[in-house]
């Protein structure tokens, strides 16, 4: 048939790579155990909220199993140990020391979730058939699907190189007990698809490789769609509504009849993922993209109770970013609202930016500047309303914060810390040194402001520094401005700075002479001609208007003899004498 040219898994194709799936057994139960060695003999099950999320073999022989209600599982076993792992900073502290030590070994694996890894090991095992000549030294340590006359039919090759597969895979077993006493399940195939299935088969503490050429028997033996990874609840119901029951079906199917339902781009995903075909290439995993905790509990109803879940979630965050040495942008806030008449749960999300400023390195240890954790609070809060509605009744049931966008901590100059240094020395900026010859004196370059307001409040104005623009107390939230916004922002004052510079020197905050300004008085002169400039004005010549209205010392003149300069609404205010 046609479609099965397309989809040749003959034994002429090359299985030229090997590939590995480590998958740390009951993770979250396994390491409770470690940590609690009286918990290793006994059934013991991990919680989060009502449900036990997962549990040790023993517990399994119960009956008990993951995700199940934790009322049920303690019906089932009474001698349950039931231990909270709501609290996830061991789980991870663990994750992160295995993918060190995968990391030593083999340098980049790609990670999935806490507790599983994809490692490529082709190159190291033609570097080992390179240096060694005798491939009779080498055998299949541990189980191998479905036997090893299926592994002959194949002459690309691939039995030895997945014989030294199972090599490695032994060794890698071996160094995470020895190092961390995680046992573990490996898969071995010649791609990620099967070598993450073929690993499940004689779970727990073990191994299994996989023959290429038995990939689509292999397949048809797991029946239930749902096996394969990548098909979850709706994709299979999809399926089903063609007839196709069992994966045998599915690989039997003709490609017509599956594009019509679900496009040529997934029917032709589908099909191979049936028949054990997979193309996808090992992705390195770095740093998490997102660092997130949530919280389940019975419900509230007190805007009060949910800020009090929120500071605890947002210390615990900061605990799990601290050596991370980045700092986050963004924060989510997950909430789960429960309806008592409809009887159902629903979850909604919201996010928003937050300011670098907000954090420090001490030690080497992301922290929290001072009175920076009541912004952030205040910012979540400010979500927390805009999903809530507290005018009505409301229950919640779930609540959760996740720091995402991380930016890397930059070390010397650049650094935040020496950012924040001199934000503070140059927020009120003292104006000295007037050397213009154009303005001759005047007061043309030496005041700005974007108000013809002289009466207006210090709350509409924005002061600008060198190079930074201080929002801490003029916005509602600590938002960081957008790249785009900033750029504008710098050309506006480039433009400005040309505009009305001379050719001999750039009059700027920093020169000038406040002297020269006639403010060193308790008053100003109320018949001092006020000009309005606007810098979108072609023409270079500011329009002049008098006035003999009583005119007020704006907020921003310090009667010290310093000025602040501000900014506001586009519009720039010149006193001249």
């Amino acid at each position: 048939m046609e479609q099965d040219e397309e989809f040749d898994i003959s034994s002429d194709q090359k299985h030229l790579n090997v590939i590995i799936h480590l998958d740390i057994d009951y993770f979250y139960a396994q390491v409770e155990e470690i940590l609690n060695p009286e918990l290793k003999d006994k059934p013991l099950g991990v919680k989060q909220g009502l449900n036990i999320v997962t549990c040790n073999y023993i517990a399994r022989e119960y009956g008990v199993g993951k995700w199940k209600p934790m009322k049920e599982c303690l019906e089932k076993c009474p001698e349950l140990v039931v231990v909270n792992g709501e609290d996830l900073t061991n789980y991870k502290v663990y994750s992160k020391r295995v993918s060190e030590l995968l990391h030593k070994m083999f340098g980049t694996t790609e990670r999935i979730g806490l507790d599983e890894h994809y490692i490529d090991i082709t190159k190291e095992i033609e570097r080992q058939l390179t240096e060694l000549d005798d491939v009779a030294e080498h055998q299949f340590l541990g189980p191998i699907y479905p036997d090893e006359e299926t592994f002959n039919q194949c002459n690309c090759g691939c039995k030895t190189r997945l014989m030294i597969g199972t090599e490695i895979a032994d060794r890698v077993r071996k160094r995470l007990y020895e190092d961390l006493k995680l046992t573990c399940s490996i898969g071995i195939s010649h791609n990620k698809l099967l070598a993450k299935l073929v690993g499940t088969m004689n779970k727990p503490n073990n191994q299994t490789a996989l023959a290429p050429t038995a990939s689509k028997v292999f397949m048809a033996d797991l029946k239930n769609l749902r096996s394969i990874t990548g098909i979850g609840e709706k994709t299979a119901s999809r399926i089903q509504e063609l007839g196709l029951i069992t994966i045998q079906d599915l690989q039997e199917c003709d490609i017509q009849r599956l594009q019509k339902k679900f496009g040529i781009d997934m029917a032709t995903r589908l099909k191979e993922m049936s028949l054990g075909i997979d193309m996808t290439e090992i992705k390195a995993t770095g740093k998490p993209k997102t660092v997130g905790l949530e919280d389940s509990f019975r419900p509230i109803s007190i805007r009060s109770d949910a800020a009090e879940k929120f500071q605890a979630l947002l210390s615990r965050l900061m605990i799990q970013i601290q050596d991370d040495g980045r700092v986050p942008q963004s924060i989510k806030v997950t909430v789960r609202k429960y309806d008592p008449v409809k009887k159902n749960s629903i979850r909604e999300t919201k996010q928003c930016a937050l300011a670098p400023s907000l954090f420090r390195c001490v030690d080497g240890k992301i922290q929290l500047m001072d009175g920076a954790e009541q912004k952030i609070i205040k910012n979540v809060l400010m979500l927390f309303d805009r999903m809530v509605d507290l005018k009505q009744q409301f229950n919640i049931t779930l609540l959760g914060l996740c720091f995402s966008k991380f930016q890397e901590q930059k070390k010397g100059p650049g650094s935040i810390a020496n950012y924040l240094m001199k934000k503070q020395d140059v927020e009120v900026q003292s104006i000295t040194n007037l050397s213009n010859e154009t303005i001759n004196g005047s007061l043309s370059d030496s005041f700005r402001s974007k108000t013809a307001s002289p009466s207006s409040s210090l709350m509409d104005f924005e002061t600008l520094s060198n190079n930074s623009l201080d929002l801490s107390g003029s916005s509602e939230t600590e938002l960081e401005p957008s790249p785009k916004k900033r750029k504008k922002l710098n050309l506006l004052l480039v433009a400005r700075n040309r505009r009305y510079s001379s050719n001999d020197d750039i009059a700027s905050p920093s020169k000038l002479n406040v002297s020269d300004l006639h403010l060193n008085g308790t008053s100003m002169d109320t018949s001092t001609p006020i000009r309005i400039i606007s810098p979108l004005c072609k023409n270079p010549e500011p329009i002049a208007c008098s006035s003999t209205k009583q005119t007020e010392i704006p907020p921003n003149i310090d009667r010290s003899g310093e000025i602040k300069v501000y900014f506001r609404r586009g519009l720039k205010l010149i006193f001249e004498d």
